[in-house]
């Protein structure tokens, strides 16, 4: 008797890196800034997964399609909607994220509430706990707060490696590391793209797209041996070719945000 062969369709859990863009109030106005941009640099959303956060928005289920709608018109190819009310999900938008937590949160005691006020008498709660163990910190510090210690603080935020790519990057080419800094060895090309959480680093030509703090980490700064640039961005503050003076073009510079600008220095 021949047996039937079944097989298994594997489904799993993955996080995957995808531009947010965040729309702001009034939104005729962002969408105008949004077409200057997109004039400046059309091909910068062709390929990209998008994330539409409209958190900063006061919009009904009509007004996110209608956001849609504009978006899409214009090339913004969107993976999903972030800050939606789940309950709006329908086949004429595109998915609605789950928001993840934020690192402020994640760095939190893992505290379940309910957990706290159904605590047996007898056992402390998570405050307790936490109470508890400050004060044996401070008695290990000699009754000095916590604070005032000299020692090294317990819970270090982890180093994160930079990115280094020892290759030039080709034009239609995106580089996208939200984790921290990104370091070129080589040339950026016209029509590619460096996407950074942290700063930039090119030891070569910067022709095309330089995104420093792409996470909204204002200390950011890009660095290049030669600067042609058709963009540079630093938080959510962007220069376009035409913005960039002329007297620091071909040059060895750095740039970062002072005061809601984008400052250009040279550095040879």
């Amino acid at each position: 008797m021949n047996q039937a062969i079944y097989r298994h369709i594997r489904f799993r859990g993955h996080s995957f890196n995808a531009l947010s863009l965040e729309p702001e109030a009034p939104l005729a106005a962002w969408i105008d800034r949004l077409d200057a941009f997109i004039a400046h640099n059309a091909a910068f959303f062709a390929r990209k997964p998008i994330v539409v956060d409209v958190s900063y928005l006061e919009l009904d289920r009509t007004g996110v399609l209608e956001l849609v709608k504009n978006l899409s018109g214009r090339g913004i190819r969107i993976l999903g909607l972030a800050g939606a009310d789940p309950a709006w999900s329908c086949e004429d938008l595109p998915a609605i994220l789950p928001r993840a937590r934020t690192a402020a949160e994640s760095n939190q005691p893992n505290v379940d509430r309910a957990g706290e006020i159904d605590a047996p008498a007898n056992r402390l709660t998570a405050n307790e706990q936490l109470a508890f163990q400050e004060i044996a910190n401070a008695l290990e510090n000699d009754g000095q707060p916590s604070g005032a210690s000299n020692s090294e603080p317990v819970c270090r935020s982890p180093n994160i490696a930079p990115l280094v790519v020892n290759a030039p990057v080709r034009s239609g080419q995106t580089i996208y590391y939200p984790e921290g800094d990104v370091t070129v060895v080589g040339s950026i090309a016209s029509g590619a793209d460096v996407v950074a959480g942290g700063s930039i680093h090119v030891y070569g030509t910067l022709r095309g797209r330089a995104f420093a703090g792409a996470n909204g980490e204002a200390q950011a700064r890009i660095f290049c041996r030669r600067l042609e640039a058709e963009l540079l961005a630093v938080g959510e503050v962007y220069l376009t070719a035409d913005q960039i003076e002329t007297n620091v073009r071909g040059r060895f510079v750095q740039a970062w945000l002072e005061h809601e600008s984008i400052r250009i220095a040279p550095l040879d």
